[in-house]
């Protein structure tokens, strides 16, 4: 299923103008400290400019801006600032963050070490010593709309037992699988498939219970292209032993269907400030956040200034800006702030420690049927040719996202716990029994770039591993159950491959059927290993007894007041799934909990 990601960005604009169209008073002007000139919309903050609002977001990702939308929409018109480092991306990144099938040019580049872009941070990690000591770029969002603009639109939500176990980790039923499926939908408009632009053999299932007749702004679909493998690859599901499931929505992972994605759409007394980076959140002699350093850049002036807040601050910076705010604030490992001189507001020593994440192994594989690789390599025809039916027809593979064509949860098979350790078993068996083990997905597009031509067409058969809770740096492949889960993830695609139609699959280019050794497919998979950018959990969620907890079931941050978290980087582990409908359900319940007067 498809979604575009920009909708609570939108949202935000839309119910800024729809004010401005009430008070007549779009436009106005003011001079800066330096004797400059500006004018500005009303839907924008002043930078350079003390001011004050009931909210404070920190963050204009897809967590920021849906809880700043649904604090300001309510009838006590509550006055929202919403504070983004980065700025809009259909400026900075045009056509690259606004056409689905144009997502791989930043996720390709990811493993080559260039995913820097306008939109992203450009962050590395230190060498990974189970990755054979290689420094890994880490994709995240610096743009309103946050990582979403940066990812493969995937949208599917995670298991009942999952969220269950969520809910009895942090002793709060409010995160209870029936109490948060709601919120799910409440984000959410979803369009059925358009068949007259799909395959109707890839048998689209879907259970339209998943979704609110009355939507929300996100709006999920189904792309209007399918790659033409599809078909062939359901059926080496099947015969792999996975069963068909209707979507991925509905609390149910375990089998395999076509994932749905994200799309377009739109929403006060909102003001939003790009380009503005927070350095510090400010807090009184009671431990109260009241409010906000801010450093703002717009085009060559630099202003410093402080917002305050009369209710509360929302950081909403991510898994890793939001730890990292908190300690420059003083909340943290009261030990590593007075290292660099920072005085203490509050020890909290789970702040940017217990990271989760998804490490994805894949393989390369060569088909016989067009993929977005050639769109990659530049073959003029089929550039061409996909251009046409975007521009015309809204379909071809540039307005499908790469994958989604066969996607499948599973636990392994019986056979592969056979070669588990005790310990592995032993871990595994921790997560709700309806907690896949690994996720199977192909991308249309091979890591390899530099070898490709323009007539090859390639597909990279990857497989994520669930979860592994890590620290600040994410020590991947570095305990023996992650090794083992990811040797085994690695057999179960090239068992899935084995039953693939041959006609259909011309055979494995990376690493090659020549490496069969455990020793040497275990180095492969060391040089050659990446993540899929599925970070959470660095200021996560916990009972105030649990000494590695950073805020309590609704969100606040222990030990001050005034402050909570709303990203996920609260959650308390990843959970199954991509988590980004996640994000959205955490903040509707956040903002459900804010304005029920909790």
């Amino acid at each position: 299923m498809q979604v575009r990601l920009w909708a609570w960005t939108a949202a935000i604009l839309a119910t800024v103008q729809a004010v401005s169209d009430t008070q007549q008073d779009t436009v106005g002007v003011f001079v800066d400290a330096q004797g400059v000139t500006h004018i500005y919309g009303n839907s924008f903050g002043r930078p350079g400019y003390n001011e004050t609002y009931d909210y404070i977001v920190v963050g204009g990702g897809n967590a920021g801006n849906t809880i700043a939308a649904r604090l300001a929409l309510n009838p006590a018109n509550y006055t929202v600032a919403v504070l983004e480092a980065g700025s809009f991306y259909e400026i900075l990144d045009g056509n690259r963050t606004q056409v689905p099938g144009y997502n791989y040019i930043n996720t390709i580049s990811f493993p080559l070490g260039s995913a820097t872009t306008p939109t992203t941070w450009g962050l590395t990690t230190v060498p990974q010593k189970g990755y054979d000591n290689r420094e890994i770029f880490y994709a995240g969002g610096q743009t309103f709309g946050g990582s979403s603009a940066a990812n493969y639109m995937g949208y599917q939500r995670p298991s009942e037992g999952s969220m269950d176990q969520w809910a009895k980790e942090v002793g709060d039923n409010f995160w209870a699988w029936d109490n948060v499926y709601p919120a799910f939908k409440k984000s959410v408009h979803f369009t059925p498939p358009d068949f007259t632009k799909i395959d109707p053999s890839l048998n689209i299932t879907y259970d339209p219970s998943a979704f609110s007749d009355k939507g929300g702004p996100l709006h999920v679909s189904y792309g209007n292209y399918q790659g033409p493998y599809g078909p062939s690859l359901s059926e080496a599901l099947a015969k792999s032993g996975l069963s068909p499931i209707k979507g991925f929505n509905s609390g149910k992972l375990i089998g395999y269907g076509t994932a749905t994605a994200t799309a377009a759409a739109r929403g006060s007394s909102i003001k939003i400030y790009p380009n503005a980076l927070t350095t510090k959140i400010l807090f009184d002699n009671k431990k109260k956040a009241t409010g906000v350093e801010v450093q703002s850049n717009i085009a060559t002036s630099d202003f410093k200034f402080h917002l305050n807040a009369t209710k509360e601050i929302i950081l909403s910076a991510g898994v890793w800006h939001s730890p990292q705010l908190l300690m420059l604030s003083g909340v943290g490992p009261s030990e590593k702030l007075q290292q660099f001189g920072i005085d203490v507001v509050a020890d909290l020593p789970g702040v940017g420690q217990n990271e989760h994440d998804q490490p994805v192994v894949g393989t390369v594989l060569a088909v016989n049927v067009t993929t977005n690789t050639q769109l990659q390599a530049g073959n003029p025809e089929s550039v061409a040719s996909a251009l046409s039916e975007y521009i015309n027809h809204q379909s071809g593979p540039l307005s499908g996202i790469g994958t989604g064509q066969g996607i499948a949860f599973e636990k392994f098979p019986a056979s592969y716990w056979a070669n588990f350790s005790k310990s592995t078993r032993a871990y595994l068996d921790t997560y709700a029994s309806d907690w896949p083990d690994v996720e199977i997905l192909p991308l249309e597009n091979g890591p390899v770039v530099s070898s490709i031509g323009p007539n090859d067409n390639l597909l990279t058969f990857a497989a994520q591993q669930y979860p592994r809770p890590s620290l600040i740096s994410p020590n991947w492949l570095q305990e023996d159950e992650d090794v083992e889960q990811a040797y085994a993830a690695f057999l179960r695609l090239r068992e899935v491959a084995s039953n693939w139609d041959p006609a259909v699959l011309l055979g494995e280019l990376s690493p090659g059927p020549q490496l069969t050794g455990k020793k040497e497919i275990l180095e492969w998979m060391r040089k050659d290993m990446n993540m899929i950018f599925h970070g959470t959990s660095t200021c996560k969620m916990g009972p105030k007894k649990d000494t590695s907890a950073v805020v309590d079931s609704r969100a606040r941050v222990h030990g001050v007041t005034g402050l909570r978290v709303v990203d996920a980087s609260a959650f308390p582990f990843c959970p199954p799934g991509h988590p980004m409908s996640s994000v959205y359900m955490f903040a509707e319940k956040i903002a459900e909990s804010i304005l029920g007067g909790n």
